[in-house]
């Protein structure tokens, strides 16, 4: 199922099928292989499908199960594709609600650890989905961000010396939303993250400069 739902057209059909509520009734099961697929193919069944992922996002029960898999100690599988999932309710939906239900559920610092990981395309997942929430709502959002320490956690992604073009500029984009917020300004402040971003500006990516500097523009205005 889970290579099934990977091409596009195979996705409405299987959602037309019922698929997701059908997968959705193997949630209960404590084996960690069976959860690692089925949130693999979950994840599958919501890429570029915003009605699958309003759908899964507004369910309780898958969201809590979600969350609950994202603390996986066992296994870092489990851990990982539960972090992806919630990422991805999130970046496919672009749901209110759902970045609202993720926050009041705490759900929010799996993001942050999740964009800290050793792959870049998990990292790269989770700096979306936090940009996209925090364009969303981003009352519902400070809270949970200040308490995971987002933004310690990005001023060392922008620092990384080694770190991957992509991902700093996943970081700028999110870096951008917290900009253009009056709320969060303050915080990207306290790190004194005009430092960081002023080092980008002559960055050998002309795109990640050229971003840097469009911030810092953002953050030198007095208004």
């Amino acid at each position: 199922l889970r290579n099934l739902a990977i091409p596009a057209t195979n996705k409405v059909r299987m959602l037309e099928d019922g698929v997701t509520e059908r997968i959705k009734t193997l949630l209960r099961t404590n084996t960690p292989p069976v959860q690692f697929k089925l949130l693999g193919t979950l994840r599958m069944m919501v890429d570029g499908q915003e009605e699958a992922a309003l759908k899964l996002g507004k369910d309780p029960v898958l969201l809590s199960r979600v969350l609950e898999w994202c603390e996986a100690k066992d296994h870092a599988g489990v851990r990982g594709e539960a972090s992806r999932l919630l990422a991805a309710l999130i970046r496919h939906s672009r749901s209110s609600e759902i970045v609202c239900a993720v926050a009041r559920a705490d759900g929010v610092h799996h993001l942050i650890s999740m964009a800290t990981s050793e792959h870049v395309i998990m990292q790269n997942e989770a700096l979306v989905a936090l940009a996209i929430a925090s364009a969303i709502d981003i009352v519902s959002m400070k809270d949970p961000l200040k308490e995971a320490e987002l933004v310690p956690t990005l001023k060392k992604i922008l620092d990384d010396p080694i770190g991957a073009v992509e991902v700093k500029f996943s970081a700028l984009g999110l870096i951008c939303t917290m900009a253009n917020s009056s709320v969060m300004r303050e915080e990207l402040d306290s790190v004194n993250m005009k430092e960081s971003l002023s080092k980008l500006t002559d960055h050998s990516s002309s795109k990640l400069a050229s971003q840097a500097r469009s911030i810092l523009t953002i953050l030198s205005d007095p208004s």
